[in-house]
């Protein structure tokens, strides 16, 4: 269903010498759950949405949350890894 927009940088495996590089690909993965089951709840309230409806939202999401939470995310400094992370575990539930 998700077509990849073309401005979206795309998610690697985690890069051992990048602290932040795990924790990117981890909130890249659950944004994608969220997304997915937001479409999913979308196209159950409404049905008359087809296919290229759904891939509209679905870009439309993942922009935003590439915008809003992965570049910056990407952008910030490396020693800023830890915090992050206690802060994005903390929304997961992780400990």
């Amino acid at each position: 269903m998700h077509r990849a927009a073309p401005d979206v940088a795309p998610v690697t495996e985690p890069d051992p010498d990048d602290p932040r590089s795990d924790l990117i690909a981890t909130v890249h993965g659950n944004s994608r759950t969220v997304v997915e089951a937001e479409l999913r709840r979308l196209s159950r309230r409404v049905p008359s949405l087809g296919p290229a409806d759904l891939d509209v939202v679905d870009a439309a999401l993942q922009d935003l949350a590439e915008a809003l939470i992965l570049r910056p995310l990407r952008n910030a400094p490396s020693d800023a890894a830890p915090l992050l992370r206690r802060l994005f575990d903390a929304a997961t539930g992780d400990p």
